[in-house]
This record gives C-alpha cells, sequence and structure tokens, in this order.
C-alpha cells in the first residue's frame, strides 16, 4: 500500500512538473479527430438540412478546427523544444530533432502520435 501510494505521489509530482507541453502536442490528433467528426457529420445531414445550413457547418465550425489546428502546429514547435528538454532530464529518451517536422500539417498527426506513444513509453505521464 505505502509502495502504491510513493509511486502515485511520484508521478502527480512529474506530471505537475512537466509543464504540460504534451497537451500542446497531444491537441494536433484531438483537433484531427474533432475535424473528422465534424466533416462525416455535415456530409451525413446535407440530404436532409438546406445547403446553408450545412454550408455553415463546414465554413465556420470545421473551419474553425483547420485554423486552430494550424496556430497548434505553430506552437508545436516551442512544445517540442520544451517537452525535449524535459524527457532528457527525466528519461534514458533522447528525442531526436526530427520531431520538429510537426508543424508540417500533413505529417504534424502521424508524428504528433509517435511523440506521445514514445513519450509515455519512457516518462509515462500522457
Amino acid at each position: 500500500m505505502v509502495t502504491t501510494e510513493l509511486s502515485s505521489r511520484s508521478s502527480f509530482e512529474r506530471y505537475l512538473h512537466s509543464r504540460g507541453w504534451w497537451l500542446v502536442i497531444l491537441a494536433i490528433p484531438v483537433l484531427f479527430v474533432l475535424w473528422s467528426v465534424v466533416t462525416i457529420f455535415t456530409m451525413g445531414i446535407t440530404r436532409f438540412v438546406p445547403l446553408n445550413v450545412s454550408g455553415y457547418l463546414t465554413t465556420y465550425l470545421a473551419g474553425g478546427i483547420i485554423l486552430v489546428s494550424y496556430a497548434v502546429a505553430l506552437l508545436s514547435l516551442v512544445a517540442v523544444y520544451s517537452d525535449r528538454q524535459y524527457v532528457r532530464k527525466h528519461s534514458e529518451w533522447k528525442p531526436t530533432i526530427l520531431y520538429f517536422l510537426m508543424v508540417i500539417p500533413l505529417l504534424n498527426v502521424p508524428i504528433a502520435c509517435l511523440y506521445l506513444f514514445f513519450r509515455h513509453r519512457h516518462i509515462g505521464i500522457p
């Protein structure tokens, strides 16, 4: 019981000190899934609602998600830099500079997923 309490406390303390930069990286695949859901939903309802309703959903909701995705992709440069420093201090994994390619729109989702997978494998937080 004591070892479980100590391990959970140390995990929580590592979480507090990680500064949450990995959350920016996590936002990339989450926003992609959200955009996919909105797009599929819009395509599914186009036969049943007027064109202006589906057009508003596509233009404003999906367009807003894409705009936020681009902003997160640009912010990922800072997030990867800061999180790489934290990961190097607290584990044996040394993330390469290739993770900065996360800023490229078509590559950012798979690269972010790989980064989070390896980060979880070595740090265990996300």
